[in-house]
């Protein structure tokens, strides 16, 4: 098993091909096909295995060349191609997560004879393997052996994106006695080849970061990606990258779904964003949505619902067809330990930044004790405590101005939101109280200015900025 030349690898993966007798012995877990009848034909059965992520290849097309007869994989992996004339064939597979990683999985040529069938097993190497291939020998400064491995591809002709910029981000933390709790903002970056392939290698196990491709003008969103626990672990991923200005937030995209809220008789009224954007949609009684007009490329989706936890869910747009997706938002259940609920909010106020830039002072902070004396039912109850917030009563509902921030592109003061960490946007004046539960806030920043933390700074604008902590963020446990 080698890797081609450059730094576009193509592996090819030899097939365990036996006839249907002594495969019996050798794979004792999967029955193999019985010989055929004496009808002068052959036949090929198998099964495809992904080895990086411990199943069976689900949706693969499997294509036997020689017959220009093409199978799909089955919920175990399985295919059989039966009524084969003898002769030579080549077994050949196809799969998204295969173009991802930019593998090439297939047999060599074989014969079938007459009155015979074949079994093959083909499997996606592991982790290791293909990281052993794929990256440099780890040196002395690495964080880990892991990696992150994909193309950047173009939304609507699927051309690879030569020289994109791919960068990986994650947060260390730190924790020991010498140094107490430290954290570290981490970045790693590859530029894509001639092929449109990326690999980030070097990477920790056991993290959350998100993935970012850029080339020009044109950005992607985010995408949160999560590494597992063991020692090495792979994440493959195609970024989608549109030529067009990501300034744009509009498109002939679409995507479509069905949220379902836990443990809930209704589905209806989730908040669904494409974040970066202004499309907003709500769920209907069956927790169904649809957006029209997007911009192509990979983005993200947040949906929220008051009571239960916020989702993000990475979505991959293009004009070429419409996108489906389905979320599940848990059911939020509060601890009822007040010592422990106190240490532990604390602790994540710490990880998310909140303390540190309190004790910088630049804004107008509310902590946990501060909001828990205030027993607000209602968000607005909250920022009515704020100086520089106004609070007008609308027939929609409660709207949030501010005596501060004017827009570069109005007259009119602005006031923008992150809700745990994330931009939130609202979709009709007034609807805030119905998205975000006072009880569920732990902590609140503010800010006007120049104070404003650059990570909350958006475009052009100087507004003030209100950036919420919720308990699905902040967690108890």
């Amino acid at each position: 098993m080698q890797l081609h030349p450059g730094r576009h690898f193509s592996l090819i993966v030899l097939a365990s091909l036996v006839l249907a007798g002594p495969m019996l012995a050798q794979q004792k877990t999967q029955m193999p096909p019985t010989t055929p009848a004496k009808t002068g034909k052959a036949g090929i059965s198998g099964v495809i295995i992904d080895s990086l992520n411990s199943r069976y290849l689900v949706g693969a097309e499997v294509v036997v060349q020689g017959a220009n007869v093409s199978r799909i994989t089955d919920s175990l992996g399985k295919f059989r191609v039966d009524s084969l004339s003898p002769g030579t064939y080549q077994v050949g597979v196809f799969h998204p997560l295969l173009d991802t990683l930019g593998l090439s999985l297939a047999t060599q040529p074989f014969h079938l004879g007459a009155d015979s069938a074949s079994y093959i097993v083909l499997a996606i190497p592991s982790a290791t393997t293909i990281i052993k291939q794929a990256c440099p020998p780890p040196g002395p400064r690495a964080q880990g052996t892991s990696a992150v491995i994909g193309h950047v591809t173009d939304p609507e002709s699927l051309a690879p994106v030569a020289g994109a910029d791919v960068s990986i981000a994650w947060t260390q933390i730190e924790v020991s006695k010498e140094i107490g709790f430290r954290k570290t903002p981490r970045v790693l970056r590859d530029s894509t080849d001639a092929q449109g392939a990326f690999k980030i290698c070097s990477l920790p196990s056991d993290m959350q970061a998100t993935l970012q491709a850029r080339k020009g003008r044109s950005v992607t969103a985010e995408v949160p990606i999560t590494l597992g626990r063991q020692e090495t672990e792979l994440f493959a991923r195609t970024l989608l990258l549109s030529k067009a200005d990501s300034g744009a937030k509009t498109g002939n995209a679409s995507v479509s779904g069905k949220v379902v809220l836990e443990g809930a008789p209704s589905n209806s009224g989730t908040r669904v964003q494409l974040m970066g954007t202004d499309a907003i949609a709500m769920t209907n009684e069956k927790g169904e949505f649809t957006m029209r007009n997007l911009p192509s490329g990979s983005h993200v989706l947040l949906a929220r619902h008051l009571g239960f936890g916020a989702e993000t869910v990475p979505v991959d747009l293009s004009s070429r067809e419409p996108k489906q997706v389905a979320i599940k938002l848990p059911k939020y259940v509060a601890m009822l330990d007040p010592v422990v609920v106190t240490a532990r909010r604390q602790a994540s106020l710490d990880k998310v930044g909140f303390t540190q830039r309190q004790r910088l002072g630049q804004g107008y902070y509310l902590g946990p004790d501060q909001l828990q004396s205030i027993h607000a039912n209602y968000l607005t109850d909250i920022l009515r405590r704020v100086p520089s917030l106004k609070i007008v009563s609308t027939p929609t509902g409660d709207v949030v101005t501010s005596s501060r921030g004017v827009s570069s592109f109005g007259s009119d003061p602005c006031v923008q939101y992150y809700l745990d960490d994330m931009p939130w946007m609202s979709a009709t004046p007034g609807d805030i109280n119905q998205f975000v539960n006072g009880n569920e806030v732990v902590a609140v920043e503010v800010y006007a200015g120049p104070g404003v933390p650059a990570q909350y700074t958006r475009g052009m604008q100087d507004c003030t900025t209100v950036v919420l902590w919720t308990k699905f963020k902040i967690r108890d446990k």
